[in-house]
């Protein structure tokens, strides 16, 4: 904004906040009401049979409570909507109904099987200690940690057993014996959340990621991400933000050593709540550190090469530009408010966690998509991952996702890359971590990754970039923030509720 006059700059401000409220809003709080066209679709052609409750009539069988004859992903069941050969042809709605409302149904009846409840509801679930969980590979007991003042962000598990857990509008703070310490000083500057809608938070200028760096024994260095915030120095009427990455050490509960590793100009900031900021940090093999940027901006933005938003960035560990990076400038030829000299991949919608593979350094993300189409993805650099212009889902309101040919976005599905695991119907899957570690060995490997809508915790087994397992862990237990593993390999869950959080354990139980 940095050209324009200022009632220009006033004007633009009150649109970008109205609309980034609004958006945001609806995104957060699922754009489901009475008028949500798949459930009216279901109700109009399936209900007379299957029951509006979805639990069967004397003409045909329940939709839940039981395994489905062909099949129950919402894939099978959009084969089955569409006609199937051993189902009489009263059964097939191709052609009658919009193929977008085919869709919409089998989500709607996948989401019912799940059982997801609305994003507002996920806020009350009250997890407890289990003392005992099978799954496929290892039994495991569940129990409480600590609770916490706010809501948290991230964790962070140190050699030494303590837990680093940053708090989105209090700060960052340790963990230690199930108490949860003071909050660290002199951090970035946080602020109280703005307004609250259904549970659903609108903030400008919160604590994101927190990671250790790799050699943390030898060097102490940890890793933040946060909302920078300013406002009449930003030539705002209104507060603006942007992700900003620092490195510091932790000396005497104190912030030191500070460092500014990733930021942009400040004509990059904007008035979009930080609920779409992401801002989740991952280190490969070699040392390089990523940055994930979800899109707190208009989606026009998130092709462009000069803009942050919608894409995964990377920098040496101490926020040198690495000459290697696919659309590399040299700093004599850059534009100063640019950031393509340090774009890694485009085309992400809001990338909930990024995570490196501890053996091979490959960097993967897990990611929001719309109504369906939650995946995560195995980056590369230079890579187009499709957003807004192919998806898995639909808008919330079941139509099809039209925004990237709105934008006039035009390019072949073969040149993006695809999910490796696709989340649909979709849980609002949150951060992933691979586990490492004995306490579960046959973990190993796997990806873990949390759920906010679905309170569920996932692990997922990949080879030769296909999911061969996909387990459910955990199903409505605590909205999920982030998932981290200890030395031993215990796996430690943040959770939201209420106004505040808490975090788990998951420990080994003998078989």
């Amino acid at each position: 904004m940095r050209n324009l006059k200022l009632w220009q700059k006033i004007i633009l401000s009150i649109v970008i906040l109205f609309g980034g409220l609004v958006g945001y809003g609806y995104w957060y709080l699922d754009g489901r009401d009475g008028r949500e066209p798949s459930m009216l679709a279901f109700r109009a052609h399936c209900a007379a049979c299957h029951g509006v409750d979805l639990k069967g009539t004397a003409q045909a069988p329940a939709l839940v409570g039981r395994a489905l004859t062909y099949g129950d992903d919402h894939a099978a069941l959009m084969r089955v909507i569409s006609g199937h050969p051993d189902l009489p042809q009263t059964h097939n709605w191709q052609g009658q109904v919009p193929e977008k409302l085919i869709k919409g149904i089998a989500l709607y009846v996948s989401e019912r099987r799940q059982g997801y409840v609305s994003t507002a509801a996920s806020y009350e679930f009250a997890p407890q200690n289990m003392p005992s969980v099978n799954s496929q590979h290892h039994r495991f007991a569940v129990e409480k940690i600590a609770d916490l003042k706010s809501r948290p962000y991230s964790l962070a598990a140190l050699p030494d057993g303590r837990l680093l857990v940053a708090e989105k509008t209090r700060g960052l703070s340790f963990i230690s014996n199930g108490q949860q310490g003071a909050l660290v000083k002199d951090t970035p500057r946080v602020w109280d959340t703005i307004l609250s809608v259904q549970g659903a938070w609108l903030n400008l200028g919160i604590l994101l990621d927190v990671a250790l760096h790799p050699d943390y024994q030898n060097n102490g260095w940890i890793y933040l991400s946060h909302t920078d915030r300013c406002w009449l120095d930003c030539g705002s009427i209104v507060p603006v933000t942007m992700v900003r990455v620092l490195r510091g050490r932790i000396i005497d509960g104190q912030w030191r050593d500070q460092q500014v590793i990733w930021s942009v100009h400040r004509d990059q900031y904007t008035p979009v709540p930080d609920g779409v900021a992401a801002g989740r940090l991952a280190f490969d093999k070699a040392g390089y550190v990523y940055v994930s940027i979800g899109g707190k901006n208009t989606y026009d933005k998130l092709h462009d090469l000069d803009t942050p938003f919608g894409k995964i960035h990377r920098v040496h560990q101490d926020g040198r530009v690495p000459t290697d990076n696919p659309f590399f400038v040299p700093q004599a030829d850059r534009d100063p408010t640019s950031t393509r000299h340090t774009v890694w991949s485009i085309g992400h919608r809001t990338g909930q966690g990024l995570e490196g593979h501890p053996q091979t350094g490959a960097i993967w993300n897990s990611e929001m998509g719309p109504r369906g189409g939650d995946e995560i993805n195995l980056i590369q650099g230079g890579g187009n991952f499709g957003w807004p212009l192919y998806t898995n889902g639909l808008n919330y309101n079941g139509e099809w996702v039209s925004i990237g040919t709105d934008l006039g976005l035009d390019f072949p599905i073969e040149e993006t890359h695809l999910p490796v695991v696709d989340f649909s119907p979709a849980p609002a899957i949150s951060n992933l971590t691979f586990h490492q570690g004995r306490a579960f060995a046959r973990w190993n490997g796997d990806i873990l990754v949390g759920s906010l809508k679905a309170g569920a915790l996932y692990r997922a087994r990949v080879k030769d970039r296909k999911p061969i397992e996909v387990e459910t862990l955990l199903s409505n237990f605590g909205r999920m923030r982030d998932v981290s593993i200890g030395p031993d390999g215990a796996v430690y869950l943040a959770l939201e509720h209420g106004e505040a959080g808490s975090v788990w354990r998951l420990g080994p139980v003998a078989n």
